[in-house]
């Protein structure tokens, strides 16, 4: 008996490949976390972290779309999380 593709589906296979791009995921989400320098300013790879993982201007957009293809993770999810975790400045 077939199940409906609607309600079920097939996680992704981990592919060596998609468990790269997984990792380079997950060391954009740490170095987001690192804390802010001694004197209040963000470090360079804090920020960039944040500004890639927000997907912040078209450059950024183009390269987080690729790695969340290629990790198989969705590309959508990780922005509006990362916009929620991680506002714009006012």
């Amino acid at each position: 008996m077939k199940s409906n593709s609607a309600i079920w589906f097939d996680p992704p296979v981990l592919t060596p490949e998609r468990k790269l791009w997984r990792a380079v995921l997950g060391q954009a989400y740490a170095d987001a976390q690192l804390l802010p320098c001694v004197d209040g300013d963000e470090s360079i790879a804090r920020a960039s972290a944040r500004t890639f993982l927000r997907a912040d201007g078209q450059i950024a957009q183009v390269l987080l779309k690729d790695a969340c293809e290629s990790a198989a993770i969705p590309f959508d999810r990780v922005v509006l999380w990362a916009r929620r975790q991680y506002p714009l400045a006012a």
